[in-house]
């Protein structure tokens, strides 16, 4: 959904929808039935819902236990090594945490991000 209505939207991730919506939201997510024409005019509802998804988490997607070793590999100078780094940290990952992780980064390489001065 997000994909198809919310890729120009201002401020997705910065704009908060109603909390009473994504609460909503996230009971029928929770519930599995979700009538997607409730939700599909309100991309901020679904990024609120993802963004509370995912704070929510009892672990990080990127684990506690390879806390230390993310923040090293990025600290990494040679690129080649670096990513070498994150590719054994990434096998390492639970299967859960990591399909999840790709699912958000392929998100964020859809949209165009900016960054502003403010």
């Amino acid at each position: 959904m997000l994909l198809r209505t919310g890729m120009e939207e201002e401020g997705l991730f910065r704009l908060a929808a109603a909390a009473s919506v994504v609460k909503r939201l996230k009971n029928c997510l929770d519930q599995g039935v979700v009538d997607h024409s409730e939700f599909s005019m309100d991309p901020h509802a679904v990024a609120g819902a993802l963004k509370s998804y995912l704070r929510e988490l009892p672990e990080p997607l990127m684990t506690f236990e390879l806390y230390n070793d993310w923040f090293k590999a990025a600290g990494e100078k040679d690129l080649t090594e670096k990513l070498e780094k994150f590719k054994v940290l990434l096998k390492k990952l639970p299967p859960e945490n990591y399909h999840n992780l790709r699912c958000v980064t392929r998100f964020a390489a859809h949209r165009k991000w900016t960054c502003s001065p403010s």
